[in-house]
């Protein structure tokens, strides 16, 4: 019963997504680059994207005794539960009319979430016991960088948070890549498991290099504008999936 529930998730979820992927098309075709045009045209996307990441979570939370243990259950379920609130934040309070004036403070705190999440999976995917209580290393780098760009921002470099939040995701994430392309040489995870989770970071991976290049393309010019668009109508093609393979990469299953 527990496989056909899980299928027919993903069936939703395939569905889902194949809507708001074109949804989004027809809406850059409709609108081009402008952005007032897009956002009074993507509540249906938005709400279908967060009901993806709704829906991948409540796989997450099915994993029950066909999880690889009790405490990797733990660490998969939490990471989905702060992926869900960064979704909330980033896809519901920041498109809500009457919260415009702050959902840039609404994007920044999903952001934060998404810390929160790669650096339990980090905890996660360097595991190499059921019951491994450790201290991963490689987690000093992004802490180290969050040190430095605030330290950077007291001085006055940085003129808001925007830049220390976003460099401090770009490390945690880096390094959760890094850690989860070693997995399938470790020993703890199950080849088929092992696979998964480098599949997913790397599509994770992909999805936010999309939204970095959305953000970073400038507003100045119409070609800009448009690699902009193009770039966050992307994001969800690899995110979709990634959530996928991570919920699923806590399931035991046949080799």
């Amino acid at each position: 019963m527990k496989k056909i529930h899980i299928i027919a998730f993903l069936i939703v979820v395939t569905i889902l997504a194949v809507a708001f992927f074109v949804r989004d098309w027809l809406v850059f075709y409709q609108c081009g680059a402008v952005e007032q045009c897009l956002v009074d045209s993507s509540h249906f996307q938005n709400y279908a994207k967060f009901a993806v990441t709704a829906i991948v979570t409540i796989i997450a939370f099915f994993i029950g005794k066909d999880a690889l243990c009790r405490r990797d259950r733990r660490f998969i379920q939490a990471a989905f539960v702060f992926a869900l609130c960064a979704d909330f934040c980033l896809k519901i309070l920041h498109n809500m009319v009457k919260l415009f004036e702050h959902s840039s403070d609404y994007t920044l705190l999903g952001i934060c979430f998404f810390m929160v999440v790669q650096a339990l999976l980090i905890y996660r995917h360097t595991r190499e016991g059921d019951e491994d209580k450790h201290t991963p290393g490689i987690l000093i780098v992004p802490f180290v960088v969050m040190f430095i760009c605030n330290a950077l921002h007291l001085f006055g470099v940085f003129e808001g948070p925007t830049v220390p939040i976003v460099a401090t995701y770009g490390a945690f994430l880096i390094c959760s890549l890094i850690v989860a392309c070693k997995v399938p040489k470790g020993t703890y995870f199950p080849a088929k498991n092992a696979r998964n989770i480098k599949r997913g970071m790397i599509l994770f991976f992909c999805c936010d290099a999309c939204v970095g290049i959305s953000l970073a393309t400038g507003a100045d010019h119409s070609v800009q504008e448009i690699v902009a668009t193009i770039a966050n109508n992307f994001v969800w093609y690899f995110y979709t999936p990634a959530l996928i393979l991570l919920a699923l990469s806590g399931y035991k299953r046949k080799e």
